[in-house]
């Protein structure tokens, strides 16, 4: 009796609970699966986004400080502009007598404008041996030219003058002494060069240099130039105020790099060409910035005894000797389309209406791409500090 009752109990032990065996049913399962896909798809969503912020982040940091380096570039120039010594520009300007300057009169070069046109017209035409068909400029929008000595000074050891008489055929001879200029010495024959002090300036072609121990010795020969004799006698010493400088020329403008993104948009960017401008095989123009859809300038003119009037390079009151300020304004684009929409926003650069292609605002003075890329707008004014009188 007790036996069998133990197998029927040991037997009734090891039975499976059917209750245990129960799975999720079908509906069950589906609705997990559900929930399951609403979680995956909102960290996908999370995700998307946090990526999208981050990349207009990214988008934002750069095309910020790409402007600010363009702007500030381009400021310090035309601070520089006209500068020739410490002689105002105003006062006087210098006596040109290198051969193929690329300047007629740097009065009307120091600082000037021109507008893009198309087959490579540029209104007004630029320095003299620039030639517009070397640079891929973008029809429309401007470009800026400035001229000056570079404030890379070097000063007169000796009064220019032969055998030790003064007389303004003889060489130049500076002291180049390490520290004693914010560059070192570098120029060479074939260069540009600007001598003056507060009664005049000559700038001339360097024929030849010699380097000795702390100074270099410059020729400005008559093959060159046009003479070889200076405008005036330049003293030199410990007194003096002579100082030698290399002439700068850069002219600015926004130009096809050829590359595109992945979505085919076409990159642009600002350009600088230096001197010389001949040859865009040896000399070719440096790209400073990528992503700088368009630039305008205007131009201050004073009309009064106190007021500014800006205007644009082809505008009858355009004058460069009159120059007293320049307003530059940038339009910057992202590499990428990272915007969920198409830009039909407007856009002021330097007072200048930029809107969407396609629209129909007669205030317009150009358009922008209508694509997803993002853009900021940039804008800055400069005084030009070497025109301290009225001529």
């Amino acid at each position: 009796m007790r036996h069998d009752m133990a197998r029927t109990s040991t037997l009734h032990g090891n039975r499976p609970d059917k209750r245990k065996m129960i799975g999720l049913s079908l509906i069950e399962l589906m609705i997990a699966m559900t929930l399951g896909l609403i979680l995956i798809a909102g960290m996908i969503a999370v995700f998307a986004g946090n990526k999208r912020s981050a990349d207009l982040n990214s988008a934002m940091s750069d095309i910020q400080e790409n402007a600010r380096f363009a702007l500030n570039n381009m400021a310090s120039e035309i601070r520089m502009s006209g500068f020739q010594g410490c002689m105002d520009l105003n006062s006087a300007k210098p006596t040109l007598l290198g051969n193929s300057l690329p300047t007629t009169d740097l009065q009307l070069t120091a600082a000037m404008g021109s507008v893009i046109g198309g087959a490579n017209l540029w209104t007004p035409a630029p320095p003299p041996g620039f030639v517009t068909a070397n640079h891929d400029a973008i029809p429309g929008t401007h470009a800026l030219t400035l001229q000056y000595g570079s404030p890379a000074t070097f000063p007169l050891l000796n009064t220019v003058g032969t055998g030790g008489i003064p007389d303004t055929l003889g060489p130049v001879v500076v002291d180049t002494t390490p520290g004693i200029s914010r560059e070192d010495f570098n120029l060479k024959a074939g260069d540009y060069a600007v001598i003056g002090d507060c009664n005049g300036a000559d700038i001339f072609r360097v024929s030849s240099v010699t380097n000795g121990a702390n100074s270099a010795t410059i020729g400005h020969a008559a093959s060159a130039n046009s003479s070889g004799a200076f405008s005036r006698i330049y003293a030199g010493g410990a007194n003096s105020t002579t100082k030698l400088m290399r002439f700068v020329s850069s002219v600015y403008y926004v130009g096809d790099t050829g590359i595109t993104n992945d979505q085919g948009d076409s990159i642009t960017a600002l350009y600088m060409q230096s001197l010389p401008y001949g040859n865009p095989v040896l000399n070719p123009p440096t790209e400073l910035v990528r992503g700088v859809e368009d630039m305008r300038l205007t131009f201050g003119i004073r009309t009064g005894a106190q007021s500014l009037t800006y205007v644009l390079p082809t505008d009858p009151l355009y004058d460069p000797r009159q120059i007293e300020s320049i307003r530059i304004g940038l339009l910057m684009n992202s590499f990428d389309r990272i915007a969920q929409d198409d830009d039909t926003n407007s856009y002021i650069i330097a007072g200048q209406l930029i809107a969407a292609k396609g629209s129909t605002d007669t205030n317009a003075a150009g358009e922008h791409e209508k694509d997803r890329r993002y853009r900021l707008a940039f804008n800055t004014t400069v005084k030009v500090r070497n025109r301290r009188s009225r001529p």
